[in-house]
């Protein structure tokens, strides 16, 4: 089956909005720069977690991007600032203090200073296809399906696919570009799917109808085999 990449995401800091990307390097780690921070309560150190604490659902509206000066925060009101500059701006976000740090997976559970363990254990490569989002907006014609909701890396657009086509890709190698994936499990979702975020309003019913359609998976996780850089167009081939 062959297709092409249609979008290209990345999320600097764990459970904020994210940047669609033209072009980026990809290793066995995932995209370059992906989900390298995370966020904390200052003194508590609870990590955020937007889809089980309500006073972390703002998280979502603060959309984070690396440019060439390095990790900038866009706030809803306009602001655009560098990490060591937000304080103020994401305690007046999410009515307390709030810390930005640095992910690293042998880090402490519940250290109150220093890097921070990333929330999850999973794959570095999150793909979705289109024919997954067409199926889901079918189910729910009345809903913004829209990608921003499942934060994936990889958008693929395979013409001849149909419903949730990935989850059935489970085992199989992709190629894109001069990079090549595997897929590995699916994507099992949670209540992040349903929250507000720019646009998007909040709506339970898009977690409801992935449970009942697809065992609450949209997506797949992968892993990477051969390095590269992918890019918007690129061809996809799934291979096997």
């Amino acid at each position: 089956m062959e297709g092409r990449v249609t979008a290209l995401w990345r999320y600097p800091v764990s459970s904020l909005g994210g940047e669609a990307l033209a072009a980026c390097a990809v290793d066995v780690t995932g995209l370059a720069g992906d989900r390298a921070w995370g966020l904390a309560d200052r003194d508590s150190g609870e990590t955020a977690c937007p889809e089980s604490k309500r006073r972390w659902r703002p998280a979502p509206q603060i959309r984070a991007r690396l440019g060439e000066d390095g990790l900038r925060l866009d706030f809803p009101d306009g602001r655009s600032l560098p990490p060591d500059a937000a304080g103020d701006a994401l305690a007046d976000h999410f009515g307390f203090p709030v810390l930005l740090r640095p992910h690293r997976p042998d880090a402490a559970e519940t250290a109150t200073a220093g890097p921070l363990k990333p929330r999850y254990e999973r794959h570095p490569i999150h793909l979705l296809t289109t024919a997954s989002l067409a199926a889901l907006q079918a189910i729910l014609p009345d809903s913004a399906i829209d990608v921003r909701r499942f934060r994936p890396n990889l958008v693929l657009d395979l013409p001849g696919a149909e419903g949730f086509a990935e989850t059935g890709w489970i085992g199989r190698a992709v190629a894109i570009g001069d990079a090549r994936i595997r897929i590995a499990d699916p994507c099992v979702r949670c209540a992040f799917t349903t929250l507000a975020q720019g646009s998007l309003p909040q709506d339970p019913a898009v977690l409801m109808a992935i449970a009942r359609r697809n065992a609450t998976h949209l997506g797949v996780l992968c892993t990477v085999e051969a390095p590269g850089e992918i890019r918007v167009g690129d061809a996809v081939r799934v291979l096997g």
